[in-house]
């Protein structure tokens, strides 16, 4: 049996036991360059699985604590700049002292004490099928105030809200809008050509049985607007396993860093990361999606020069992200002990 047949097998056997309620998956692998992508349900017609697009969610974040770590190797910005640095005048007279906000590397790793979305928007987003994308730069700017102070201690406390807020605070630092920079700094210089934001038309999305539009998301774009397909997801995946030459291939191995640890795993810039029996160090790096029509994961390991990533056309539930489990299931057998 050829290795890509038994990894197509692998793929199968790990995502016959996802939730049937998902009706398209895409999944995919990387063994050392070498890609293998099956779709599954409703993508099993497609010719192309691989070059299928889906919202990837909250793997933007990945893309953000990149461009972070990339503008950090430029000198345009520093990792402990207080957020203040990079808001309106009107808006930073608000705030702390710099000394006493949060940092951008507290907004890329989660530990800027940030809620995942602030209270006061609740019942906006609530009342729409697309709720981020009524966001503005106002919106963003005046739920941030006093109250925001850094934490006493560093602890992880998850925030779309933070990332969205770090992504725009990029833009602004440079005077570009968030969507053009990571175009310019991230997907291009890696070739990633059916990568990008709202031109990409995605694989129909479903919500409780009926169709739903893909999210946009305003202002907190670098909380989870990029859309992608597999092939290019693997490609991203492959340059983190083998960083490219000049400021990216450094900011790849900046953004790894871990801020964060815990029994785990822990967080650093954008990825979460994750110990597993078969890595007790730790390397493993992952991070997973959700919006009402989507569901993703990526996780990448590059001691073992391997990667997984998968799409499927329904939201998690506040229980359950349906394609993580199988998702490790398959890295697992993707990633023999060395």
């Amino acid at each position: 049996m050829s290795e890509n047949r038994q990894h197509m097998d692998a793929i199968v056997h790990a995502f016959g036991k996802a939730p049937t309620r998902v009706p398209a998956i895409v999944a995919g692998c990387s063994m050392s360059g070498r890609h293998v992508v099956v779709g599954m349900g409703d993508a099993a017609s497609s010719p192309e699985p691989g070059s299928m697009a889906w919202e990837i969610g909250s793997i933007t974040k990945v893309f953000t604590g990149l461009l972070l770590a990339e503008m950090v190797t430029r000198g345009e910005v520093g990792l402990d700049d207080p957020l203040g640095r990079y808001v309106p005048t009107d808006v930073a007279a608000r705030l702390p002292a710099e000394e006493d906000q949060p940092t951008l590397r507290m907004l890329a790793s989660h530990t800027a004490g940030l809620p995942r979305i602030p209270r006061q928007w609740l019942s906006r987003l609530r009342k729409s099928d697309d709720p981020y994308a009524v966001l503005s730069e106002d919106d963003v700017f005046e739920a941030i105030g006093s109250h925001t102070v850094r934490p006493a201690k560093t602890r992880f406390s998850y925030s779309n809200f933070g990332a969205g807020l770090l992504g725009h605070l990029l833009g602004r630092a440079v005077g570009q809008t968030y969507e053009d920079l990571v175009a310019r700094r991230i997907i291009q210089p890696l070739g990633l050509a059916s990568t990008g934001f709202a031109e990409i038309d995605v694989f129909q999305g479903v919500r409780r049985g009926k169709p739903t539009p893909a999210w946009t998301f305003g202002a907190l774009a670098g909380a989870g607007a990029i859309r992608s397909t597999a092939h290019d997801m693997l490609t991203f995946a492959d340059a983190y396993l083998q960083a490219p030459d000049g400021p990216l291939g450094e900011a790849f191995l900046v953004s790894e860093q871990p801020v964060v640890r815990s029994r785990s795993g822990g967080v650093a810039l954008g990825w979460l990361l994750l110990r597993r029996a078969k890595d007790p160090d730790g390397t493993v790096r992952w991070q997973n999606g959700g919006t009402f029509g989507g569901s993703s994961f990526l996780v990448v390991d590059r001691p073992r020069q391997s990667a997984v990533v998968s799409f499927g056309n329904t939201g998690p539930s506040l229980l359950r992200a349906p394609l993580d489990h199988a998702s490790l299931e398959l890295f697992d057998s993707m990633t023999p002990v060395p």
